[in-house]
């Protein structure tokens, strides 16, 4: 077991998610917790540094799929107004929750992209090994 920091960005600099201020994560190579080349990463950090990783799409969450674009009703979103790029939540008949990139709003329908909203992006990863 692993404690690490750690930040994940955008290529761009937008933050997409890390530790808070003072927190650590607990890391255990091989649960599944991260994909494959995350935990590569983590793992070539010497302990106490502090090493920034660009990741590739095919790296990270791979590109969007055009198998899962879909087109639904406008009445599957519920309350929700849609509009292009808005990620959406739907939730499945067995409790589990799935996110969707809103791609086209028509008056009856729209049109989502169920891939990984992360699908297509290059990421930054700052991992520090503090433990």
């Amino acid at each position: 077991m692993m404690k690490v920091e750690f930040t994940l960005c955008l290529s761009d600099g937008t933050l997409v998610d890390k530790t808070e201020a003072g927190e650590v994560m607990d890391f255990e190579p091989g649960d599944g917790q991260w994909f494959p080349a995350l935990e590569k990463c983590v793992l070539s950090v010497p302990m106490g540094e502090t090493m920034q990783f660009l990741l590739s799409p095919e790296d990270a969450f791979g590109y969007p799929d055009p198998s899962q674009v879909h087109w639904l009703d406008r009445a599957d979103l519920g309350d929700i107004e849609p509009m292009v790029n808005d990620i959406v939540e739907f939730n499945l008949p067995n409790g589990d929750a799935v996110a969707a990139r809103v791609l086209v709003v028509e008056s009856d329908r729209v049109q989502c992209d169920f891939s990984h909203p992360l699908a297509g992006q290059e990421l930054i990863l700052e991992v520090k090994r503090v433990d």
